[in-house]
């Protein structure tokens, strides 16, 4: 784990122009008054600084974010976070920071049609269904949108009709088609568009995933359906305006320019450059102006590394969320139990391991690639005599009973592809620290599929 601070990159001197007016606009706001009493606070000029300034979370210290409200600015916007990666929590946001965001993202959509010579008119298809958590801010850059509703059957059969109009709005004959959705909800649009014949007539150009990890069954699906399209993987969460971009060249999340990504030790707020932590995010005014979030803990666990595609900047791994992970002292500090997004990647790659129901309401979309093997992880911590250990249950596709020999095969693979998914299991595992228990079952009540934003 490291802490030592490289030379600041273009995204970051950008940051640093606009932190000193964050800071000014955001101690304007009572619980900041309080929380940063005693702090050089007008002395803050770049993103290094911020961390000087004490972590918030939703509801801590004193309040923590849903305490934060500016009394010049009036709410415009709720959004609502129904609380699948956390707490349920309500989100405002004004209308002088949702036209920041237009005119930013109109922007950026302007300088993308100049450096590509697009003169098409965008229209930008979502999907929606009962894995949503959170809703929109509005600031969207496209021309025209449309939602499509995943919640049934009826649903779907309602978009593939859509689809299948000769034009989606009587005045645009070849519009640039993008589509947005979680990467289940993808996955069942693109094999339902691709049964429909609807593949080569649709033909987006970005498919992009949301609010959930897009796994590498996910992305072979849609690579597959659409050919043509780039599949871009968004992190993002409903509190914070702004997120990050998985990078296809370095597969590190590179981070928007309006948004500070920092990253602090697993059981402090010390930085850290390099290595595991939790991740903390400033909204950058005027992007964020009611209710501005100042290093705020966003509850996933992350590992930082340099990239060579952004050099300077702060670029991240996703490896799960910090809830939902227990830490284990190890070596004189504390690491991760396990990697729950690369763990389940490493289970999703075992055909012997039973598959969850993707969408249980839309038949014969039960089981398709992408779909979260049924596991469970669970940390027992130490007690008198006992040494802490990870419990991993997982269900087969087979009756174990009926082929004892296979079982014993599978039980060892899975508990290898456990270990190369964390090398602080893998560690703990060698010198006794802690240790790896595998159980296989047939009975597929004994495990939930293995999701990761609300595992």
């Amino acid at each position: 784990m490291s802490t030592e601070h490289a030379s600041p990159g273009a995204k970051t001197r950008i940051r640093d122009k606009l932190v000193p007016g964050t800071v000014e606009h955001a101690y304007q706001i009572p619980y900041y008054q309080d929380l940063w009493a005693g702090l050089p606070v007008r002395e803050l000029t770049t993103t290094a600084d911020l961390h000087c300034l004490p972590v918030i979370g939703k509801f801590e210290p004193s309040g923590g974010a849903a305490a934060v409200r500016h009394p010049d600015r009036t709410p415009s916007v709720l959004m609502h976070s129904s609380g699948t990666t956390g707490h349920p929590f309500t989100r405002y946001r004004c209308a002088e920071e949702v036209r920041a965001l237009a005119d930013m993202l109109a922007n950026l959509n302007t300088r993308a049609r100049e450096r590509t010579g697009e003169t098409r008119p965008i229209v930008h298809l979502s999907t929606i269904s009962k894995r949503h958590h959170g809703n929109s801010i509005g600031a969207l850059a496209v021309e025209r949108s449309v939602t499509l509703g995943l919640t049934s059957a009826r649903d779907l059969d309602k978009a593939l009709g859509l689809l299948r109009r000769p034009q989606l709005f009587p005045d645009l004959a070849d519009p640039l088609i993008q589509v947005s959705g979680t990467p289940d909800d993808l996955v069942v649009l693109a094999h339902a568009v691709a049964e429909a014949g609807l593949a080569e007539r649709l033909r987006p150009r970005t498919v992009t995933a949301l609010a959930d990890y897009l796994t590498d069954g996910h992305r072979d699906v849609l690579a597959s359906a659409f050919p043509g399209a780039r599949i871009v993987h968004r992190y993002s969460l409903s509190e914070v305006a702004g997120g990050a971009t998985r990078c296809a060249a370095c597969e590190l999340f590179h981070f928007d320019v309006h948004v500070v990504p920092q990253v602090v030790s697993l059981d402090g707020q010390q930085p850290v450059t390099s290595g595991v932590g939790r991740l903390v995010l400033t909204e950058l005014h005027p992007f964020s102006q009611y209710q501005p979030f100042v290093r705020y803990d966003t509850g996933d666990l992350v590992e930082a590394a340099e990239s060579p595609c952004e050099p300077g900047e702060v670029s991240v791994a996703l490896l799960g969320r910090r809830a939902h992970t227990a830490l284990v002292e190890h070596q004189g500090r504390q690491v991760l139990a396990f990697r729950p997004i690369a763990l389940r990647e490493a289970l999703e790659r075992l055909p012997e391991l039973a598959r969850g129901v993707m969408h249980a309401s839309i038949a014969p979309y039960d089981a398709l690639p992408g779909s979260a093997p049924l596991a469970s992880v669970e940390f027992h911590p130490s007690r008198e005599g006992t040494r802490p250990r990870v419990e991993l249950t997982c269900v087969t596709a087979f009756a174990p009973h009926l082929f004892p020999e296979l079982t014993g095969q599978l039980r060892a693979r899975v508990r290898e592809a456990a270990l190369n998914s964390s090398p602080e299991l893998r560690a703990m595992a060698a010198d006794g620290t802690c240790e790896l228990h595998v159980h296989l079952t047939g009975d597929q009540r004994a495990a939930a599929p293995f999701t990761v934003r609300s595992h």
